[in-house]
């Protein structure tokens, strides 16, 4: 604009001329503020950070602890982020795992279903389930109560048993045996008929009768009925081998005293353990020189063999006790890594977010501008004002 025609102007046109400037001023501020907008097109958070940057250079210092505040939120706001971008494989895993786990528990069902438990008696075996224990058990266990006290009432009368068994005799005759021993005429005349006894050899005046001793002793009953019991196994013809022939009379002499050790030695036939001890025990026979009983050097190489089993045995409990302190120290170590790298990742995205802010370009907050009349400024101010639109 020319100054004449400046000089040249009323109060109305240079006030107009006035304002008119002010609107192309605060335009091309507009224009400046879009440009460094679209120059530095960044983050949202970006933005947000320089609103931040505008408020706290227009408050007090006390608004200084809100920012940090602020600050701390948008950075645990981004770890959650970065966390939840991490845990979404760990939720596709355990959804997995879910799957794994349901399937596990239906083949357990599954197996659960058809378990049943084996027992063995009178040489044959027996399947029971559950339900069937849990339910035959009261009725069963109430008839074995029964059938043992039965079993000690007639444990006196065994003897005579098995003398009336091993004479073949009915129960007839044994009513004919009572019917005699009652002085029974009739009676006697059946027994004198049976025997062929002639009546007039009968001496009833001296007799030196002595009753012979009918029917086993505890002992050999006893013995009855574990063989009876175990001849049904397999195994029995090992078991009778090795009393018969393989071991010794002293040994055999010594388990017919306690039949019990005959059952114990049929029980360690059928495991398999008579052949782990049995080897051991002729070694040490050997080297003693058989001067014991084929039993005793077996005691002995039993005793040898669970003492190494134990000793084997608490080898592998320390072993294992070993391997599960090492994993808990490597889980530990592991854990103690996680932490670490975890708050060293907080760090940097602090550090991070920190320089972010500090290297974001700063703009004036729109509408914080205000209107200045010019007419009402000093000499100075109207100069520059005058200047400046020259240069435009």
């Amino acid at each position: 604009m020319d100054e004449d025609k400046l000089f040249n102007m009323s109060d109305e046109e240079l006030e107009a001329e006035f304002s008119r400037a002010k609107e192309d001023d605060g335009l091309q501020d507009e224009i400046v503020e879009e440009e460094i907008e679209e120059e530095a097109p960044e983050e949202e958070e970006l933005d947000t950070e320089e609103e931040d940057l505008d408020e706290d250079l227009e408050q007090p210092l006390e608004d200084s602890d809100d920012d940090l505040d602020a600050e701390e939120t948008e950075e645990e706001d981004d770890l959650e982020d970065s966390e939840d971008e991490e845990g979404e494989p760990d939720e596709e895993l355990d959804a997995e795992d879910e799957q794994t786990e349901d399937e596990i528990d239906a083949e357990v069902d599954e197996v659960s279903e058809v378990q049943k438990q084996v027992f063995r008696a009178n040489g044959r075996e027996y399947e029971f389930t559950p339900d069937e224990i849990m339910e035959q058990f009261p009725r069963i266990f109430g008839q074995a109560m029964d059938y043992t006290k039965k079993t000690q009432a007639m444990k006196p009368w065994r003897k005579t048993i098995d003398a009336l068994e091993s004479a073949q005799l009915q129960h007839d005759d044994i009513n004919l045996m009572i019917d005699v021993l009652k002085g029974d005429k009739g009676a006697l005349s059946e027994v004198i008929k049976r025997t062929g006894v002639d009546a007039l050899d009968l001496d009833t005046d001296e007799t030196n009768y002595k009753p012979n001793d009918y029917g086993r002793d505890g002992t050999a009953l006893d013995i009855k009925d574990i063989i009876d019991d175990i001849s049904a196994d397999k195994e029995y013809d090992t078991t009778h081998k090795i009393l018969s022939k393989e071991w010794d009379e002293n040994s055999f002499g010594e388990m017919t005293k306690n039949p019990e050790m005959i059952r114990l030695l049929h029980n360690d036939v059928k495991s398999g353990m008579f052949d782990k001890v049995q080897p051991i025990a002729e070694k040490l026979k050997v080297f003693d020189g058989n001067k014991k009983s084929d039993l005793d050097y077996y005691k002995d190489a039993a005793r040898e063999y669970f003492t190494q089993q134990a000793e084997g045995d608490r080898r592998q409990q320390a072993a294992e006790q070993a391997r599960l302190e090492k994993e808990a120290r490597v889980a530990k170590q592991a854990e103690l890594e996680r932490v670490k790298a975890s708050q060293t990742k907080q760090k940097t995205v602090k550090t991070e977010a920190k320089k972010r802010k500090a290297a974001a370009p700063t703009r004036k907050a729109a509408g914080t501008k205000k209107v200045v009349d010019y007419l009402d400024d000093s000499d100075e101010a109207f100069d520059e004002w005058y200047a400046k639109l020259q240069d435009q």
